[in-house]
């Protein structure tokens, strides 16, 4: 019988629920509340999320899933005679089986980026033909920070893109799957690190959550019919306290920051061994995920470890740390290749 492989760095999502996710899990259990998000928890964590990201004003939704929050987020804002930009490795394009597509029926363009992180001059070519009956018609450009080869959006060259976009009348998405790291990464509050974005999914599930992803929509008047949306794609739970409790927890007290921390800093570790060792980093570890070049008998040292290879015929091999990776399992690897 084949020994499973240990999936503490094959991806965060494979990652255990927080201690305190499932502790809020029980008290939310307690009793009958009325369903579909009519319910103070769902309420006190939605509030919870427009504190953290200091945007009063934001409308809140929660989804079961990151493609789902996603799909949400972008089907809300366009028609489908409109295009979608985003960079040439985002998740909403190759990793969400064209769901965003389907559902919007708007066209997905991708623009050539640096690991994620697009020129802003790329949204100037993207527009020179707006109005032109022959072609789709470019609306909303989404991002993802942080990246999703691991690469961080400074505030400053955020900020700057954000607004060159509103200046070319383009609305602003932030796929933040894993935007707590990049916040922790980056060491700013919340609001600074998706800059003036529209829109942003925050994510949950790759963060000590049992599961769901929530979206913050900055301007509810450009999102319109959201919440239809969300329903007509499966994603409104009808035990939606379940959902938001878990994000009641984990933004308490600045807990989902202090997950983002430790994962970003096990990935660290982990980077420098690596370069210790003499292995050449795909990209540089920014966040909670690291990119190596290993070579096959690198990779058969440490073959008790599932890892995440983004080109077959490319060795390149993902790790992702978690809120629950720890100091030992990063040394196992690294004493793991050491000792070839």
């Amino acid at each position: 019988m084949t020994t499973p492989r240990l999936a503490a760095f094959a991806s965060d999502n494979a990652a255990p629920a927080h201690p305190a996710v499932l502790d809020a899990l029980i008290r939310a259990n307690d009793r009958a509340v009325a369903a579909y998000g009519n319910d103070p928890i769902t309420e006190r964590a939605a509030q919870r999320l427009r504190d953290a990201f200091a945007c009063p004003d934001a409308e809140v939704l929660f989804a079961f899933t990151g493609t789902g929050a996603n799909i949400i987020a972008l089907s809300a804002a366009v028609r489908p005679w409109h295009e979608i930009l985003c960079s040439d490795i985002a998740h909403v394009l190759l990793d969400e089986t064209g769901g965003p597509v389907r559902i919007s029926g708007a066209q997905l363009t991708r623009l050539p980026s640096d690991d994620g992180i697009i020129d802003a001059a790329e949204l100037d070519r993207r527009v020179v033909r707006r109005g032109d009956v022959h072609h789709s018609q470019p609306s909303l450009v989404s991002l993802t920070q942080s990246t999703e080869n691991g690469r961080i959006w400074p505030v400053a060259a955020l900020r700057e893109f954000v607004d060159r976009a509103h200046a070319l009348d383009l609305l602003v998405h932030i796929d933040g799957s894993r935007v707590a790291n990049a916040i922790a990464a980056l060491g700013v509050e919340p609001y600074e690190a998706i800059g003036d974005a529209d829109i942003v999914t925050v994510g949950g599930t790759k963060n000590g959550l049992l599961l769901g992803d929530a979206i913050l929509v900055r301007r509810p008047e450009r999102f319109d019919g959201i919440r239809f949306v969300q329903k007509q794609i499966g994603q409104l739970a009808s035990k939606q306290r379940y959902v938001s409790a878990q994000f009641e927890a984990v933004l308490t007290d600045g807990l989902w920051l202090q997950t983002a921390a430790h994962a970003n800093a096990m990935a660290a570790e982990l980077s420098s061994g690596l370069r210790t060792l003499g292995f050449r980093l795909a990209v540089p570890t920014e966040a909670n995920e690291v990119f190596v070049y290993l070579e096959s008998a690198a990779r058969e040292r440490i073959s008790r470890y599932a890892l995440h290879q983004p080109d077959p015929l490319t060795p390149i091999y993902r790790f992702v740390c978690s809120w629950a990776t720890t100091a030992d399992e990063v040394s196992d690897v690294l004493e793991l290749l050491r000792s070839g």
